[in-house]
């Protein structure tokens, strides 16, 4: 066994504890009027990231007042194994949103018109050079992963050059 573990990447997972109060989000959690920013932008960024995996019963995130922690990322940027998958800046690229429980806030945001501009504008000042940093951050140990990574960084390029058409998406299934 300790040879495996010296022979492993030398980049490894942490976690931090967090500490001060803060609660697991369950089904039926009121959201208040200062979280929906907040629960809003969560929401766009798995739209747009393909995470399918902040839904009723596995939340991935804990909340105190209007302040939020998600993690647990390991299901999103697959949508290049799902058959007949949409991106997200088409119309109805995102309908599986729209069934009940397949997001934790969904339900809370349905009907209120968030306001999305501080999203809209976070990705499209996502830069060229800064995806280059992303790419040249995955350990050499990776490079099985190499069609996966590429897969994700074309997403998010796409994504961001087509902010405008993922925002009237997400708009949609929250109507």
């Amino acid at each position: 066994m300790q040879r495996q573990v010296r022979a492993s990447a030398n980049i490894a997972f942490g976690s931090k504890f967090i500490t001060g109060q803060y609660a697991t989000w369950v089904k039926g959690t009121k959201i208040f009027d200062a979280f929906k920013p907040i629960a809003a932008a969560i929401f766009a960024f798995d739209a747009i990231i393909q995470n399918p995996d902040r839904r009723d019963g596995n939340a991935n995130c804990v909340f105190k007042g209007d302040e939020c922690r998600i993690f647990d990322h390991e299901l999103c940027f697959t949508h290049d194994k799902v058959l007949f998958w949409m991106p997200p800046w088409t119309l109805d690229g995102l309908n599986t949103l729209k069934t009940p429980g397949n997001h934790i806030f969904r339900t809370a945001l349905l009907g209120s018109r968030p306001d999305f501009s501080r999203v809209r504008d976070g990705w499209k000042g996502l830069s060229d050079a800064r995806l280059l940093e992303y790419e040249s951050a995955i350990p050499a140990e990776w490079s099985a992963a190499a069609g996966t990574v590429q897969a994700a960084l074309k997403l998010i390029r796409d994504a961001r050059d087509n902010i405008d058409g993922c925002i009237k998406e997400i708009e949609r299934v929250l109507t």
